[in-house]
């Protein structure tokens, strides 16, 4: 078995290419008809800030909380898009002061204090890193076991999907 990362987009061109077996996607929009996806577990997306910040103190955040704060964008966040429809929504443009592919350098400068990041809760674990849920409008994600509708899939996949499948999620957090 061999395991990459990449863009939902990216990753999605490789399955229906059939150069990967199956992936473990979140996007917005629907996957395309040809794509099967099994829904594995939700999550909600919030904004991670450093410890010591003050939203520390509240249990749930808005969009526009953003307003004010040194942004540190994701690239290829599968949500960015969405998130900034939302935010341009509401009049609000976010100016990002830092870009990176690598969520590890994101998560590593906001608990540095460098700013604050909209990111899925699950993905927000890294010490020094707090995250508050946004609450309105409330953004959840679902990531999915995605396959190609009509492929049988070998053992090793088989195998695979069980595992991510009866995994608990929400504990291993």
């Amino acid at each position: 078995m061999t395991v990459i990362e990449g863009a939902a987009s990216h990753l999605t061109d490789l399955l229906t290419e059939g150069k990967l077996d199956v992936a473990l996607l979140a996007r917005p929009e629907p996957f395309d008809h040809g794509l099967k996806a099994d829904p594995v577990y939700r999550e909600r997306f919030g904004l991670a800030f450093a410890t010591g910040h003050p939203f520390e103190m509240r249990n749930t955040l808005q969009l526009t909380d953003v307003r004010g704060e040194a942004y540190l964008e994701r690239i290829h966040c599968e949500y960015g898009d969405h998130i900034d429809g939302l935010c341009r929504d509401i009049g609000l443009e976010i100016r990002s002061s830092f870009r990176s592919e690598r969520e590890d350098w994101i998560l590593a400068m906001i608990a540095a204090g460098m700013g604050v990041c909209f990111i899925a809760e699950y993905s927000a674990s890294h010490p020094g890193v707090c995250h508050r849920p946004v609450a309105d409008p409330e953004i959840i994600r679902e990531v999915s076991l995605v396959s190609v509708a009509d492929r049988l899939p070998s053992p090793v996949v088989s195998a695979f999907a069980k595992a991510v499948k009866e995994h608990d999620w929400q504990t291993a957090q």
